[in-house]
């Protein structure tokens, strides 16, 4: 049941995402032609047509599109009708690109608003959750589960009031900034202060997972759950990109998580802490996908934003075949990602336990599945 309760709060995402542009689109006086929710791929499960808009259902489910009639060849819109996104003036067909990601942005805050004003902001202290196998270096260093990490190095504190997974980050960096070195955890253990020397691995891991001793305090002042919200996701912003970052350096692939393994995570959440931790991860998905179609890539906003902002500047737009090839190329790349992400999810969930074997709280949200629509798609 909670899969299924996560599974919906990722499908409201995807439908805001593309509400976001059918709004704006409407608003612009651009015919929507379809309005898709799930890739269109495969088997259509439902379609109806309603006023000029046909409304469909696709088994993919992680995707959405909106199409326009560019995207219909036998369209009978005229080709030089303002009913087509291309022959829309610069700035309209900016909005409806990055109408998608503002909604994505605007309903992640929200969530994470409600959250704050009714359970508060996740906070604890960081507690083994489980070891990953019994021959990683916490397990033989004499680290177990249910251990708080009370500190690191020889004086650095973790049981304070700082923000949960900034003291997290902390760690995590002492730890893989220290591979194969011998380093210093101070752990609480039934009430009494250990110290434990354990040395990384190469890949500067020490083999568990973490699980926060949940603290929750409400905050009913609006104006700063508000802020409390933006600093809370921008946060994960910046760790989000940082990771990106360490793709370049320390990549390894068995470590990308795409929809699956986000759907399988939050409904452990729910199941373990209550709907209020499915919803801060629906949250976070959320700002990360407003971020990653952000990126300047073909067959993402980004892509199509970065056509319009080369069209300001020039003066004039791409050649169309120009424009179409890159967005070909760009969908083939992310379509690859795809299979290869929800490859990994399957191989994580029947041969891993359902868990990353990755230091980690929850995966990295991956850049958005496309669908090929001039205003993009969401996972």
């Amino acid at each position: 049941m909670q899969f299924i309760i996560m599974l919906l709060l990722i499908s409201i995402l995807i439908i805001a995402h593309e509400l976001g542009h059918f709004w704006v689109a409407k608003r612009c006086g651009v015919r929507v032609e379809r309005f898709g929710f799930g890739l269109p791929f495969g088997p259509t499960l439902w379609s109806k047509k309603i006023g000029e808009t046909e409304y469909c259902v696709h088994a993919a489910l992680f995707g959405g599109y909106v199409a326009f009639p560019d995207d219909t060849p036998d369209s009978p819109i005229p080709a030089d009708s303002k009913e087509r996104f291309e022959n829309q003036p610069l700035w309209n067909r900016f909005a409806i690109a990055v109408a998608g990601v503002t909604v994505n942005a605007i309903l992640g805050w929200a969530i994470m608003v409600f959250v704050i004003m009714g359970w508060g902001l996740p906070n604890g202290d960081i507690s083994v959750q489980k070891l990953i196998a019994p021959d990683v270096p916490a397990a033989v260093a004499g680290i177990q589960s249910g251990d708080v990490i009370a500190g690191y190095d020889t004086n650095k504190t973790l049981v304070d009031d700082r923000p949960l997974d900034v003291r997290w980050g902390e760690l995590q960096t002492y730890i893989q900034n220290n591979p194969e070195k011998p380093i210093q955890l101070t752990v609480l253990r039934s009430g009494e202060e250990i110290r434990i020397q354990v040395t990384p691995t190469a890949e500067g891991t020490i083999g568990f997972q973490f699980a926060p001793l949940r603290k929750y305090e409400p905050q009913h002042n609006i104006f700063i759950a508000s802020g409390q919200s933006a600093q809370f996701l921008g946060n994960f912003v910046v760790e989000n990109f940082k990771a990106m970052g360490r793709m370049f350096t320390d990549f390894d692939p068995k470590q990308l998580g795409g929809p699956v393994q986000i759907v399988k995570t939050g409904g452990d959440m729910i199941d373990s802490g209550g709907i209020q931790d499915g919803l801060i991860l629906t949250a976070i998905v959320s700002i990360i996908l407003a971020v990653m179609n952000l990126l300047p890539i073909p067959a993402l906003d980004g892509g199509h934003i970065l056509f319009i902002v080369i069209e300001a500047l020039k003066g004039s737009p791409l050649k169309k075949e120009v424009q179409e090839r890159f967005v070909q190329a760009g969908f083939l790349v992310l379509m690859g990602l795809m299979v290869f992400v929800l490859w990994n999810d399957l191989n994580n969930l029947l041969f891993n336990g359902g868990s990353l074997p990755t230091e980690t709280p929850a995966p990295q949200a991956q850049p958005a599945e496309p669908a090929p629509q001039p205003a993009g798609g969401t996972p």
